[in-house]
């Protein structure tokens, strides 16, 4: 039987949407016979970004599970969820934000068209995988920093550039595995990423309703029964 584990990476003190995610996904972890860990502080390089550290993901650290899965801290299992991301193929989601970042990468030639690239929150790789993009880092770590700066790239940069120098094929997750909490049929995501965007209507059509703090998003979702 595979040994699997849920990671998710937090610096700080954590606060309530924080602590509450840690609690849904340890909860479900055990549900499907996976192991739980936040992994704190700085693990990945000490100099690099917070979301950066995601990385550590693919270390050998975690050599004695078979598959790892790293989360972000705010994402949530939709209520009565019991189906097993392990028995899912795919490494991570790509929506349209994930395609546009990737043409910026192969802009900068830094990966190419036939590469993955995954959206931060959600990375699933198995033994064999992490091994393989282990294998192709560079001994100097100058090559991530163009990655090194909030909000540019950080660990799906370094992610996508060592898949591509590795050749991994691309296998995405459907999205519903990782949707944004503002997105329409949010009822039907398997996993819920919490975000400030608030959903709106307008005229019966579905359109971006502004921003608030994410734990008023979360309770909204709370109320309606969908975490």
């Amino acid at each position: 039987m595979a040994k699997n584990i849920i990671l998710q990476h937090y610096n700080g003190q954590p606060k309530e949407l924080e602590k509450l995610s840690f609690e849904n996904i340890k909860n479900y972890a055990h549900l499907i016979g996976a192991d739980h860990e936040v992994v704190p502080n700085k693990p990945f390089r000490e100099h690099l970004t917070n979301p950066c550290q995601k990385a550590f993901c693919i270390d050998q650290h975690w050599d004695n599970y078979d598959n790892v899965l790293m989360l972000d801290p705010d994402v949530f299992i939709r209520k009565n969820l019991t189906q097993n991301i392990f028995k899912i193929s795919g490494n991570g989601v790509h929506g349209t934000t994930q395609a546009q970042l990737k043409r910026k990468l192969i802009f900068l030639k830094r990966i190419k068209e036939s590469d993955p690239y995954w959206g931060g929150s959600i990375y699933k790789f198995n033994r064999s995988e992490r091994e393989l993009l282990r294998s192709v880092m560079p001994l100097n770590d100058n090559w991530m920093d163009i990655y090194n700066k909030p909000y540019n790239f950080e660990d799906e940069g370094i992610l996508a550039e060592l898949a591509s120098k590795a050749k991994l094929p691309i296998n995405y997750l459907d999205f519903s595995w990782n949707q944004c909490s503002f997105l329409p049929d949010i009822q039907n995501a398997k996993m819920i990423h919490i975000r400030t965007k608030k959903p709106g209507h307008l005229n019966g059509s579905w359109e971006n309703g502004g921003k608030r703090n994410k734990i008023e998003n979360y309770y909204e979702l709370v109320i309606q029964g969908i975490i």
